[in-house]
């Protein structure tokens, strides 16, 4: 199975949503979102330019996203009039190795675990939300996603905090692999923590 096949098994167990499934037309993994403007979401893996026009032919519903894992360039040019390229995004993976994170005193990080999801929270000594972050696991790759920090607690080393609580619970958990998808925000930050580049991400929203 493909990187970004493995992400999509840990981003399901991130996001509660119920794990991928084959799919055939087109062919890839499906999974359901259940939101308004994200019905659900396919995963094409390491396709070709010609294997996605054929998926984006094969879908007639709105508000479905298509994700590949290929070269941005290798993609658009067979993106159909009306669907909507999303923003670019990268596949990110490291081991289980990460830096040591800068020490938060003034926060406590407090991490709410169930059988195939983490949920860390770091709080003020008021209790004010500072950052969080969500760890999903499948098998013995973790998927991290929706590592956030509050604007007014910004350059405190909380999100890189907040990843390695994560990561040292995961590896209790046999987690050998992480993989992440990183948007242009986040990505110098990774790859200052270590993850490297494993793909582009072109990710693209079928018409209303």
């Amino acid at each position: 199975m493909n990187e970004h096949f493995d992400w999509a098994f840990g981003y399901c167990a991130a996001r509660g949503y119920a794990e991928p499934v084959a799919a055939t037309l087109p062919s890839a993994l499906w999974f359901d979102a259940g939101k308004p403007d994200q019905t659900g979401r396919f995963i094409l893996g390491n396709a070709s330019g010609e294997a996605a026009a054929a998926a984006f032919a094969a879908i007639e519903a709105p508000h479905i996203y298509v994700d590949i894992a290929a070269p941005r360039d290798a993609i658009l040019p067979y993106i159909p009039a009306h669907w909507q390229p999303r923003d670019p995004m990268w596949l990110m993976a490291t081991g289980t190795d990460m830096p040591a994170a800068r020490p938060t005193p003034d926060f406590m990080i407090e991490v709410n675990e169930s059988a195939h999801r983490f949920e860390a929270v770091a709080r003020d000594a008021d209790g004010t939300l500072a950052a969080r972050g969500v760890l999903g696991i499948h098998g013995t790759t973790a998927v991290y996603d929706q590592i956030v920090t509050e604007p007014q607690f910004g350059r405190r080393g909380l999100g890189s905090a907040i990843m390695a609580e994560l990561g040292r619970r995961a590896v209790r958990r046999g987690v050998t692999e992480c993989l992440l998808v990183a948007t242009s925000d986040g990505k110098a930050l990774y790859e200052r923590l270590g993850w490297t580049l494993r793909s582009d991400i072109v990710s693209v929203i079928s018409p209303s």
